[in-house]
């Protein structure tokens, strides 16, 4: 059998350096902040999808989502395995509100870390879930744009999507499916969302409304 460390050469040790998350730019150091706003618990889910895209542009989303495994000690990439990863769990730190970053400052890995933030904040809960419902429903024109209040609602919507996906068919049977459901479904979920948007529009609209 081909222990771990002869598994992590092959699979850092054939890559390219800039295809390579254990790559580091001379520009990355541990003082990065990678978001514009800072997690400070009710922003979890616009802030994670942030972080996602932030770790995914410079090749480091596997340090938190578990695909890119801490070495055995004996590898080759141990030490610069480990480097990359406290450069990680730094950038995540720094992303973090002052108010709440000390109760995380003691995490084993990125990895961990990013768990830890996900048990905290991420988990999909009533109370939450019945709040953004309410606020789709309640929301309204106003005095803003047409533009303004689309991007309003979308991001609502967006939030809506992380906090409780569409279940995903894990059995292959969608795929066989002849009769539509799963088009029929989705085109339900447009109109009901195209329903809530003309709904929210100022009393001028009424012609679009009818």
């Amino acid at each position: 059998m081909v222990d771990r460390v002869s598994s992590s050469r092959s699979s850092f040790g054939n890559m390219h350096e800039d295809e390579n998350p254990l790559f580091l730019h001379n520009s990355d150091h541990p003082g990065m902040v990678l978001v514009s706003t800072p997690l400070s618990g009710n922003n979890y889910l616009s802030w994670s999808r942030a972080m996602r895209i932030a770790l995914g542009a410079k090749l480091k989303l596997d340090f938190v989502n578990g695909k890119c495994e801490r070495p055995n000690e004996g590898s080759s990439d141990f030490d610069r395995w480990c480097r990359v990863d406290y450069m990680v769990t730094s950038w995540i730190l720094n992303a973090i509100s002052k108010d709440i970053v000390e109760s995380f400052l003691y995490a084993s890995s990125a990895r961990d870390l990013w768990k830890d933030l996900e048990r905290r904040y991420g988990e999909c809960n009533g109370p939450l879930l019945y709040q953004l419902k309410r606020e789709i429903s309640s929301i309204s024109q106003g005095e803003l744009y047409v533009s303004r209040y689309f991007t309003k609602l979308k991001r609502l919507w967006d939030e809506l999507n992380c906090l409780a996906p569409i279940p995903q068919c894990s059995c292959g049977a969608l795929k066989q499916c002849s009769c539509g459901a799963l088009k029929q479904f989705v085109e339900f979920e447009d109109n009901d969302r195209l329903v809530q948007f003309l709904m929210g529009l100022n009393e001028e609209y009424d012609a679009i409304r009818s």
